[in-house]
């Protein structure tokens, strides 16, 4: 009778030594930078080892951290940062599971951000990713900032990945500009492919130097309105691109005096109008402009391209208000009927001349009786001369020409 085998049973996996979070620290001596060991080759040579009385501090509980690095260049040991809680495992984070995957994620979203734009932008630029110290250990809104220098310039840059309320919006906006100065630029980038963050609104065709672009429209959600009109710049971020807004509005042009939005021409009374830089706090949609990242490689970091792309769609928009208003004019002067003419004779009368051969009549005032009449001597013979000459002929008289009841 043969033995049954006895399986060899596999043995159980080791937990890991280190966590996770040890290749990353919170720097209290240099602004709350966070320390990446991954992507910091020369860290064992540049940073002080040891505790360094607190200065590294743990991104997930806030406890204080020990900077343990190799002694030689030849050395295997792989630098990292040890807790200093003593204990049976020093190298492990106290942090529940839950918080600590929370505080993993989001370092990993921010300095996904950070390798983006330091590939992007130019040499003397320098990206970091910071976080307030005393943020160390609780649980954040935001993710760490990235933040970009170049001389005497700095911006910052938010990437929510959760939905904020008011306070936390005005408190973040406030705490950057009392650590960084009133005109730093704060971005505020979205993930263009999270629903929350980005409500499409279909697309909108402008036309830049006659050629005509379809740009995409989004609703502003009540979180980005608020950090557009607090002066923040908010943007959507894609796999390679960004989205920059400006405002959109329907407007009805209001008749003037000599136009005629009537008939054919009532269509062309409707239209848009833009607001930018920042879109107008009323701003019914806002129209996206795709810009690169290398667009934030302007001074003070601004979109240079994208504004002026804008500013050109503010120069169309008064192009054609003003050929929409020629419009209505020419339908007003085709529409109105002509008025008539009336012309006044205001010369006086002339009086015609008399001469010798006819006579003037005048009327009589009605005031003074006519004369009386004269007797008819017509029938009685006129008196003759003897000249010797022949017969006599009769004298001529203006009585003739009076009528017989004045003769």
């Amino acid at each position: 009778m043969s033995r049954p085998s006895t399986a060899t049973a596999a043995p159980a996996p080791s937990r890991p030594r280190t966590s996770p979070l040890s290749a990353f620290a919170i720097d209290t001596a240099d602004h709350g930078r966070i320390i990446d060991l991954r992507r910091e080759a020369d860290a064992p040579t540049r940073l002080p080892r040891g505790k360094r009385d607190g200065r590294y501090r743990c991104c997930a509980c806030g406890n204080s951290l020990i900077f343990a690095a190799p002694s030689t260049p030849d050395s295997r040991f792989t630098a990292r940062f040890r807790h200093d809680a003593g204990g049976a495992d020093p190298d492990r984070c106290k942090a529940p599971a839950a918080h600590a995957a929370v505080i993993q994620a989001d370092l990993a979203l921010a300095f996904d951000l950070h390798d983006r734009l330091a590939q992007a932008l130019l040499p003397a630029t320098t990206v970091r990713v910071e976080i307030d110290p005393a943020l160390g250990g609780s649980s954040w809104d935001l993710p760490p900032a990235v933040v970009l220098r170049r001389g005497r310039h700095t911006a910052v840059l938010e990437r929510p990945r959760r939905l904020l309320n008011q306070q936390a919006i005005l408190a973040r906006l406030q705490a950057v500009r009392a650590a960084h100065g009133e005109h730093t630029a704060h971005w505020w980038f979205y993930d263009r492919d999270d629903q929350h963050a980005f409500d499409y609104a279909g697309t909108h065709t402008v036309r830049v130097s006659g050629e005509p672009t379809i740009h995409d429209k989004a609703r502003p959600t009540p979180d980005q309105r608020l950090i557009n009109a607090a002066g923040g710049q908010v943007c959507w971020l894609t796999a390679s691109e960004l989205l920059i807004p400006y405002g959109g509005s329907p407007v009805t042009h209001p008749a003037r005096s000599g136009e005629d939005w009537s008939g054919d021409t009532a269509r062309w009374a409707y239209d848009w109008a833009i607001s930018h830089p920042h879109p107008a706090p009323d701003a019914t949609w806002w129209g996206l402009i795709p810009a690169p990242l290398t667009a934030l490689a302007q001074p003070a970091f601004r979109p240079v391209p994208a504004h002026r792309i804008m500013a050109a769609l503010a120069a169309s928009q008064r192009r054609r208000e003003e050929h929409r208003r020629a419009l209505a004019r020419t339908a007003y002067s085709r529409n109105s009927p002509t008025p008539l003419q009336l012309t006044l004779d205001t010369a006086l009368p002339t009086t015609p001349a008399h001469d010798d051969t006819t006579p003037a009549r005048t009327t009589a005032p009605t005031s003074v009786p006519p004369p009386a009449p004269e007797p008819d001597h017509s029938a009685e013979p006129l008196p003759s001369i003897s000249s010797g000459r022949g017969p006599t002929k009769a004298r001529w008289s203006w009585r003739r020409l009076l009528p017989r009841r004045w003769r």
